[in-house]
């Protein structure tokens, strides 16, 4: 009897083990959003013999993408905690201030926890982490001031949906991005918004 016992404790444990590392991957398609920013003359990287100093820093917008794994750490069946890696990158991007044109990419890699609800069908999230973005300028624009990796910190949330197909799942999310400044004076606030297909495992 201790013995049917002890093994029955074992199978339990090793299965609770199992359902609580589940984990998923999300890839995900959007467009990344930054401020403007105006810097003042003289301050910073915008000194005075700059003829575009004074004038509004804007980064149009531009398609995204992410992929996202994430591993369950904790389940309280009401909701569950996972640990995520998620990678956001932008192939090309412009900044423009007066007649000063820049082109470049950037890759935001913050992992994180992601506490999810789970609800029928439904399940809204949110997230948090922090690690870093890397700002690569490309050699077609008016100057290139090189490539600069700098702190990042996001918050984010979205939910995600149950389809008809086993294992597959739909996601809608926003993550919102503060770094710190790289080489050229890019905007230091930007938000990712998008959608995709979520692979659960």
């Amino acid at each position: 009897m201790k013995r049917t016992l002890v093994t029955l404790f074992c199978s339990l444990l090793l299965s609770g083990c199992g359902f609580a590392q589940a984990a998923d991957f999300a890839v995900l398609a959007g467009g990344i959003f930054t401020t403007d920013k105006t810097p003042s003359a003289g301050v910073g990287t915008c000194t005075t013999s700059n003829p575009f100093c004074g004038q509004t820093i804007h980064t149009p917008a531009r398609i995204s993408y992410e992929g996202a794994l994430a591993v369950r750490m904790l389940n309280a069946h009401i909701a569950s905690l996972h640990f995520e890696l998620p990678v956001v990158g932008t192939p090309t991007r412009t900044i423009e201030q007066g007649g000063f044109r820049q082109d470049y990419s950037t890759v935001f890699f913050t992992p994180g926890v992601r506490l999810k609800a789970s609800l029928p069908f439904f399940s809204p999230f949110a997230a948090v982490g922090g690690g870093f973005a890397r700002f690569s300028a490309s050699s077609s624009g008016t100057s290139n001031p090189g490539s600069s990796t700098v702190a990042a910190f996001q918050v984010g949330g979205g939910f995600d949906l149950s389809t008809h197909i086993p294992l597959l799942g739909f996601r809608a999310e926003a993550r919102v991005f503060h770094t710190g400044t790289p080489n050229f004076n890019v905007g230091q606030n930007q938000v990712f918004a998008g959608a995709g297909l979520v692979l659960r495992f």
